[in-house]
């Protein structure tokens, strides 16, 4: 299944992309559905490791690997490698940042392989679950960089789990 998922940010592509891409292994600073994320393995820059490890609301942890890392081209593909459910063949996510005006259009493009009859069975629920959290994602995104904080839904989940730390 593919799923495609593109918006429109406020921001010069080199201010995006530092979130976006320079900052790959902290996304959770900004997605609603990451509670955690942690860059490990060799490093591709300065700042950017090859893998990262992502603790997502309601599914665990997921690790993943950079593919493809294109700063000059405002880029990334990356693979997910481990924590998916049994059902997952495969699945990777190749953002691209396009300057447009003054402001920078950035696509989001999944592919996720289901195996099996499970797969097969959820695989348009899988869609559906997937295309709303790609499309929360960017929401995210776009709140983040335009604003300098993370998306109310964000502050909550942090709240959330502020409140669970000290129980």
């Amino acid at each position: 299944m593919k799923i495609a998922t593109d918006i429109v940010i406020d921001k010069p592509i080199a201010v995006v992309w530092d979130v976006v891409g320079t900052q790959f292994g902290n996304a959770h600073v900004w997605a609603s559905a990451l509670l955690h994320t942690r860059g490990h393995g060799e490093k591709i820059s300065e700042q950017v490791a090859a893998s990262r490890t992502c603790e997502v609301r309601g599914m665990g942890r997921v690790q993943e690997k950079l593919l493809e890392f294109d700063p000059l081209g405002y880029s990334l593909t990356y693979k997910g490698v481990d924590g998916f459910p049994f059902f997952v063949g495969s699945a990777v996510n190749r953002w691209r940042l396009v300057a447009e005006g003054t402001g920078t259009h950035v696509y989001s493009d999944v592919e996720v392989i289901t195996k099996g009859l499970t797969g097969t069975l959820m695989s348009s629920m899988m869609k559906m679950q997937m295309s709303g959290l790609m499309r929360t994602t960017l929401e995210d995104l776009k709140f983040y960089v335009e604003s300098g904080r993370p998306h109310p839904r964000k502050q909550k989940t942090l709240a959330a789990a502020q409140k669970l730390a000290r129980a």
